[in-house]
């Protein structure tokens, strides 16, 4: 496989800035990364069938939940089921939310992409952000 670094270094961006703008609120830009018929499914098993269905989400949690920061730690580049750019990214988001309070969470999200550089899917999985090593001592 051959990657193209500056390709893969405006996808990472992408990410970022898709990641940003949870943090800004701000997502004028979504329509400029996402394909129309993209899919995310989120780590607790919803999914949404296109961009229409994703900005009606974050529209959703926006009224509930602050983020207040969404970090990556790496990337992992490769290639998607169908032969297409994919991105594993490592983050950690510390939100804030009306029911649930102050929150940290750790996570991997599958980001796959079409042939004109815009996210088609993502896939994310969480984990709980607190450690615990029970045989630590043994």
């Amino acid at each position: 496989m051959t990657l193209s670094i500056p390709r893969a270094r405006r996808r990472e961006r992408a990410i970022c800035e898709y990641f940003h703008m949870w943090v800004t609120r701000d997502f004028d830009r979504l329509d400029g990364i996402f394909a129309p018929d993209s899919v995310y499914e989120e780590w607790n098993g919803h999914i949404y069938e296109n961009r229409n269905q994703i900005h009606l989400w974050i529209d959703d949690t926006l009224e509930h939940r602050v983020v207040l920061n969404w970090t990556a730690a790496g990337f992992t580049h490769a290639r998607g089921r169908e032969g297409q750019p994919s991105i594993t990214v490592f983050w950690t988001l510390n939100s804030r939310d009306e029911k649930e309070g102050k929150g940290c969470i750790d996570g991997v999200s599958v980001f796959e992409f079409n042939r004109q550089n815009k996210i088609q899917r993502v896939r994310e999985f969480k984990a709980e952000h607190r450690r615990d090593y029970p045989y630590r001592n043994q």
